[in-house]
């Protein structure tokens, strides 16, 4: 069934930027609740239910690093930095801790109501025309409800591992992946496995998705991997 109703969390000490984005999602129908420090913002997370957060960096109390770092220790909710922060060790260090998207004030309303709808729709697979959850990157297709990958049309058979990976993949194409980021949302063990069966595991993956030579799944040397369309 689709989504009725999103659930937000705006995180950022400006009242009046917060409120801009409220409006800007509210005519979405999106629910959005405010704070206006990391730690308030974090005692809702822990309280509440929400399909995606926007935070700033900069912030009293808790910044917001260490407010994403707090809940990506407990969950993949997809998270959207907007700071005044812009340059781009700051926009490596946001992606690398978690975040989805990094948007640089001043921002466009239109342009960040976008993203936003962007994330929630490549995390989640719900479109305003279409209940049913699949994911796409070039000639990738993932059916997440029948849980089936699809190359150019032809079914490709996955062992679990390879489906949770290709899944996590592809609800982050272009944004960078650490190991400790696949490992946890791929390997179903307590026990944090080697570099070498991570190498390996990307291996056999690429094996079977790669078109025409063309890899999806690149290594970025000292970071981890990213998923690219051809």
């Amino acid at each position: 069934m689709e989504k009725e109703k999103y659930k937000v969390l705006v995180v950022d000490d400006e009242p009046q930027i917060a409120g801009l984005l409220k409006a800007c999602l509210d005519m979405h129908g999106m629910e959005v609740s405010e704070a206006y420090d990391g730690n308030k913002a974090y005692e809702m997370f822990n309280a509440g239910s929400f399909d995606l957060i926007i935070t700033d960096v900069m912030m009293p109390v808790m910044d917001g690093y260490e407010f994403v770092e707090k809940i990506r220790q407990k969950s993949h909710v997809p998270v959207l930095f907007l700071t005044a922060k812009g340059d781009v060790l700051d926009r490596i260090r946001g992606l690398n801790i978690g975040a989805d998207d990094y948007i640089v004030k001043p921002f466009d309303p239109m342009e960040m109501s976008a993203r936003v709808l962007s994330t929630l729709r490549r995390c989640y697979g719900y479109d305003k025309q279409c209940s049913t959850k699949e994911l796409v990157c070039g000639g990738l297709k993932l059916d997440v409800t029948l849980k089936r990958l699809y190359k150019n049309g032809e079914a490709i058979e996955l062992t679990a591992l390879e489906y949770r990976m290709i899944e996590y993949f592809m609800s982050n194409v272009g944004h960078v992946l650490t190991k400790d980021q696949l490992y946890e949302a791929a390997w179903d063990s307590d026990k944090f496995p080697d570099d070498n069966s991570i190498m390996v595991a990307i291996s056999k993956l690429r094996s079977k998705i790669s078109d025409d030579g063309v890899e999806y799944i690149h290594t970025i040397r000292g970071l981890g991997y990213r998923m690219e369309e051809k």
